[in-house]
């Protein structure tokens, strides 16, 4: 089986050769690629050719264009400084409060801030991989959006005062906000998977409980992440595509509730207990993960990596529905040799049924 076949059998719950291995590469595989991180995030064509670069390298079973974080935001206006050898840096945010908030418009992802290099650099990665490796376009949701316009920790302040005080006025702009930022989102994964992505995602990290409360979470992230699922699955009818949540951090607390999104898969960070979220969500949800990024990838050996990969396939590999990857993004100075140990891992072991 190829990389392309491989993913789309776990997810339609067919048996496979081996597990898709997944970790999430973006700015490593720009590192690794020997290319310039400012060049790009500002450019579809050089962030292609870099996860292509990279690709040839390290062989995983999924391929991601992803950089930075602002390329949405500043289609409404967020202003950044571009930097050589540097993510962007924020330098003022589209909203000084909440009552700026109808200031907003709908956004244009093929015109509007940088939303087109991401597009393009999916469009190009799946034209050059056709149905050999899927491609996983970025995309983040509604409720760490609406951050970055006001500012995140202005945003979690806005919220918390508008709990505390029940101030129903707040309460209302906070939602025309995330209303929003949800539009924006889905228009353009729309246009992510229209360009030939398999994987579209919503990275909500700000909704961690590692920021947040489940109360918080159900109220102001939950009904969004839900919304956008439920309206971007309706493009399945059309295109094979799957869907994918991120939330960094241990969310335990709202497993239930995550895997209640309609998202297909969920990608679990190094924090949870793999075992308990696998017997949680049972063959309804693809589970991927969930090798620290800041532990044995980055800092250990080949053999510690591979000995982790081991424990998180016999945590959530029995009856397949499981991605090897890792459980947040790969730092940039991660060994290569520790992610070729990585795809080594899954690619030796094949899942029990």
């Amino acid at each position: 089986m190829n990389s392309y076949e491989r993913f789309f059998a776990v997810m339609r719950g067919r048996e496979t050769d081996c597990f898709p291995v997944t970790p999430y590469n973006g700015n490593f595989g720009i590192a690794l690629a020997g290319m310039e991180i400012s060049g790009c995030y500002t450019s579809g064509k050089a962030l292609a050719e870099a996860q292509i670069r990279a690709w040839e390298k390290i062989r995983q079973d999924v391929v991601v264009a992803q950089s930075d974080q602002y390329y949405i935001p500043e289609a409404f206006g967020l202003k950044t400084r571009y930097r050589e050898g540097a993510l962007p840096e924020v330098l003022e945010t589209p909203l000084e409060s909440l009552d700026d908030v109808d200031s907003l418009k709908p956004i244009d992802p093929y015109r509007d801030g940088r939303c087109y290099v991401y597009i393009e650099a999916v469009g190009l990665l799946a034209a050059y991989f056709k149905k050999e490796v899927p491609v996983r376009a970025p995309g983040a949701g509604a409720f760490v959006l609406a951050g970055h316009l006001l500012g995140i920790d202005r945003f979690i302040t806005e919220i918390a005062a508008a709990e505390s005080e029940e101030d129903e006025r707040s309460v209302e702009r906070i939602f025309a906000l995330l209303e929003i930022t949800y539009d924006a989102h889905y228009r353009y994964c729309e246009a992510c998977v229209k360009a030939g992505a398999a994987i579209v995602q919503c990275a909500d990290s700000l909704a961690s409980l590692n920021m947040i409360s489940p109360k918080i979470y159900a109220k102001y992230a939950f009904p969004y992440e839900r919304r956008f699922f439920e309206r971007i699955g309706a493009l399945k009818k059309d295109y094979d595509f799957y869907t994918l949540l991120h939330i960094c951090g241990n969310n335990t607390l709202i497993a239930e509730k995550l895997m209640a999104t309609g998202c297909d898969i969920l990608e679990a960070d190094y924090q949870i207990d793999l075992a308990y979220y696998k017997k949680l969500a049972g063959n309804r949800v693809c589970l991927m993960g969930n090798l620290n990024p800041a532990g044995a990838l980055l800092r250990g050996t080949p053999r510690e990596v591979e000995a982790e990969a081991d424990a998180a396939l016999e945590k959530a590999g029995n009856g397949g529905r499981f991605l090897l990857g890792s459980g947040c993004e790969v730092a940039v100075h991660t060994p290569v040799e520790n992610l070729l140990a990585l795809v080594r891992a899954g690619h030796s072991r094949k899942p029990v049924f």
